[in-house]
C-alpha cells in the first residue's frame, strides 16, 4: 500500500458561482483511494490559489481555512491576467525540483492554455487531473490532456436548499428526502450522514462496495467524529437509513455489501444536509 502526494491548483478567475473547496478536497482524496490501486491515502502537499483580488477575496475565507497559498495576479493593462502563467510556471517548477516529489497534479480552470503543461505533466509519467464546468469537461483539447476530469457543478453551494432540476437529470420521488429529514436536526447528526454521503459521492452506480471500505473512507472525511454522540450511534443505523430511503440496496441479502441506486440522488441527498441549519 502506498501514499499519493497531490499538488492542487486553483484558477479563481475561472470559477463562477460559490464552491465548496472543502467537499471538493474530500471527494479528489476519496477518488484517488477509490481508484487507484494499493493506495491507501492520499495527501495534499501543495494547495495553491491565483486569481486578481477581486475573485480571491470571494473565497479567502474558505481558501485560509484550508491552508491554501493565495497569490494576487492582477490584471494587466485591463486585460486578461496571468494566473495561468503563473501556475504552470509553478507546476513545471515542482517537476524539476522533485522534492516532494508530487505523484497528481489538480488544475481547476476552463483555459485551454493549461493543456500545455497538461500534457508536459503527463510525458514524465504523473497523474493530471481537472475540474471544469460540465461543458468544458467535454472539449476534446482537455479530455486529451488529463487523466479524469471532475465537474464544478457538483461542489456548488446553494443559497436555499433547492437544487437547479437542470443538475439532476433524472426525476426522483421528493418524498425519499424524508426518510432522513430526522437526522438533520443536530450539527453531530448531519456531520455524520454528510460524511457517508461525502465517500457514496465518489462511488459508480451499479457497483458493489462494503460497509466495513466505505466506513474506513469515512474515517479518512470525519476523523474526530463519534459516532455514539450522533443519533445514529452506529454505522448500522446510517446505512439502514439509506437502505429505507432507497439510496442504496443490500446485495445478494447481505447488509455488508451494497450498490448505489442513483448517483444523483446522493448529490441531492448531500446538498440537502449541507445547506440545513
Amino acid at each position: 500500500m502506498k501514499t499519493i502526494t497531490i499538488a492542487i491548483y486553483l484558477d479563481v478567475e475561472n470559477i463562477k458561482g460559490l464552491i465548496s473547496f472543502e467537499d471538493l478536497l474530500d471527494d479528489i482524496r476519496l477518488k484517488v483511494v477509490n481508484e487507484m490501486e494499493d493506495v491507501d491515502k492520499a495527501v495534499f502537499a501543495l494547495k495553491k490559489a491565483v486569481g486578481d483580488r477581486n475573485n480571491l477575496k470571494r473565497f479567502r475565507t474558505q481558501l485560509s481555512e484550508l491552508n491554501f497559498t493565495i497569490e494576487d495576479a492582477p490584471h494587466i493593462a485591463n486585460k486578461k491576467n496571468r494566473a495561468d502563467l503563473m501556475i504552470s510556471v509553478d507546476a513545471l517548477e515542482k517537476l524539476h525540483v522533485g522534492n516532494p516529489e508530487f505523484d497528481l497534479f489538480v488544475f481547476l480552470t476552463s483555459d485551454s492554455d493549461y493543456s500545455i503543461v497538461m500534457n508536459s505533466l503527463r510525458k514524465y509519467n504523473k497523474h493530471v487531473w481537472m475540474i471544469a464546468s460540465e461543458r468544458d469537461s467535454q472539449k476534446t483539447v482537455f479530455k486529451s490532456s488529463t487523466d479524469k476530469i471532475l465537474i464544478i457543478e457538483d461542489f456548488t453551494i446553494y443559497k436555499d436548499q433547492k437544487t437547479p432540476s437542470t443538475h439532476y437529470k433524472k426525476q426522483t420521488n421528493g418524498n425519499k428526502l424524508d426518510y432522513i429529514k430526522p437526522f438533520t436536526k443536530t450539527a453531530l447528526d448531519r456531520r455524520a450522514l454528510a460524511g457517508i454521503l461525502k465517500v457514496m459521492r465518489s462511488y459508480q452506480e451499479e457497483k458493489v462496495y462494503t460497509t466495513l471500505d466505505t466506513n474506513n473512507r469515512f474515517r479518512q472525511v470525519e476523523q474526530n467524529l463519534n459516532l455514539s454522540q450522533t443519533k445514529f450511534k452506529k454505522f448500522k443505523d446510517i446505512y439502514r437509513v439509506l437502505f429505507n430511503s432507497g439510496l442504496i440496496s443490500p446485495v445478494n441479502k447481505s447488509y455488508h455489501k451494497f450498490i448505489i441506486n442513483d448517483k444523483q440522488q446522493v448529490l441531492k441527498f448531500l446538498n440537502y444536509v449541507l445547506q440545513k441549519k
